[in-house]
């Protein structure tokens, strides 16, 4: 099978600023995508260079071996060009440079001063980032905001495993290896149908991963960073999600039957049975306090009693906001079930946890999607339409930092309108007959 080229490779001469003398430059072009390799420190006049035969005039000792030099670079590239068409790489004119300078480094030769004196040194710069490189250096400045406590953790993990799913894509199209900086618009889409299809998530998941994709690439390219010249994704338009949030919730009946529900009563194994009794207590106490798993099970919270009311506070572990609510009775109760000491409230991890609710939910007739997620949603939708708590109120309840996110918790029912807009005879009494 024949290799029928798509590259070009040009010398060009760039004049200094003296106009006396320049330097030979060389340029690749793969598919329309141009890239400077850089000087080839061949230094000669105006005069001296032939841009048509692409070599230097004359017959002289030192124009002969000038011109065998630039034999030697274009040899060079042209090899690189067939190495990586017979590695079967995805070839961009930016992978071509890689290659042609040592990989993805660059040496370069600077001067520092050393107790008064100024020597040289042979520096090596990184030239060529692949996305997995710069996400590795983005996790790390990540990481390092973490310990000045201006993220959470929570939020780290959240995109570690974005990055993952992002790999597994590069990966199966075989483009892990490239320079981030040639990752096109048209990839970006290919992501999405990867995680749209390929691991059927819900195209809000989806959403998040391109807007993370794009801001590690804006990140990299920071002119205080500068890891690539420019985010290649920069214009690329992210449509926002139009499908209506999921805020699936227990209604008030359900949640009830829930609370009253023996699980002793099934006749299972009593460790089976001790294990649902726990997970049911630890859902229903996240029903009436709105926490997240990660709150909940970090015990950073406390409860204090007040004139007989029970009142918990904490900090939200992935914005900082603080929280606070009043136990009502079911809360309670669970509350002194375990000695009204925090550390016996039942916690595992969330995976165990969804697990035992989804069997939870088939025992108990609850929805077959029951989640931790369900319970903070629950808390939302009791405040906001049973309890008529204004939205403000509901959101600072739930430890956001505005009223913008609560759309993904819950969303007015009738009931609560119904109790709002109750009559226009409330405003104006009508008159007496």
């Amino acid at each position: 099978m024949f290799n029928i080229s798509q590259m070009s490779l040009l010398f060009w001469y760039r004049k200094k600023k003296d106009g006396k003398s320049g330097t030979i430059q060389a340029r690749v072009t793969y598919k329309g995508e141009r890239e400077e390799i850089g000087s080839t420190h061949i230094t000669c006049t105006p005069e001296q260079w032939d841009r048509t035969a692409q070599h230097i005039t004359g017959s002289s000792v030192w124009a002969k071996e000038q011109n065998m030099r630039l034999k030697r670079i274009s040899d060079r590239i042209w090899d690189i060009e067939r190495s990586l068409h017979d590695e079967g790489l995805d070839i961009t004119a930016a992978l071509i440079k890689s290659r042609c300078m040592d990989h993805d480094v660059i040496r370069e030769q600077v001067q520092i001063q050393v107790k008064g004196k100024t020597i040289t040194k042979t520096v090596t710069r990184r030239l060529v980032f692949t996305f997995s490189d710069l996400a590795d250096l983005h996790l790390e400045a990540q990481r390092a905001r973490v310990a000045r406590g201006k993220l959470s953790q929570a939020t780290v993990d959240i995109q570690e495993n974005y990055v993952k799913n992002i790999t597994d894509w590069l990966k199966s199209i075989k483009k892990d290896q490239l320079p981030a900086s040639s990752i096109t618009e048209k990839q970006a889409d290919t992501l999405m149908d990867f995680l749209l299809e390929g691991r059927v998530f819900k195209y809000s998941h989806v959403e998040k991963h391109l807007k993370h994709l794009r801001a590690v690439l804006k990140w990299a390219a920071n002119d205080s960073r500068k890891y690539i010249k420019r985010n290649p994704l920069a214009g690329y338009v992210i449509e926002a999600d139009d499908e209506d949030p999921d805020t699936t919730h227990l209604t008030h009946e359900q949640l009830q039957r829930l609370i009253d529900f023996d699980f002793f009563a099934l006749g299972l194994p009593e460790k089976s049975a001790i294990a649902l009794d726990r997970e049911r207590d630890s859902f229903v106490f996240n029903c009436f306090t709105g926490m997240h798993h990660a709150d909940y099970t970090s015990k950073k919270y406390t409860i204090e009693e007040e004139k007989g009311e029970y009142w918990l506070q904490g900090r939200r572990g992935k914005t900082k906001k603080p929280f606070f609510v009043k136990l009502l009775e079911p809360a309670v109760a669970i509350y002194k079930k375990y000695g009204s000491d925090l550390t016996k409230l039942p916690s595992k991890s969330n995976q165990r946890r969804n697990d035992h609710l989804k069997i939870i939910a088939a025992h108990v007739g609850l929805p077959p999607g029951l989640s931790t997620k369900i319970s903070r949603k629950t808390f939302a939708d009791m405040a906001l339409n049973e309890l008529m708590v204004p939205i403000e109120d509901v959101a600072q309840l739930l430890g956001l930092t505005t009223t913008k996110r609560l759309r993904h918790y819950v969303r007015p029912r009738r009931n609560r309108i119904r109790n709002l807009l109750t009559s226009w005879h409330d405003i104006h009494p009508p008159k007496a007959a």
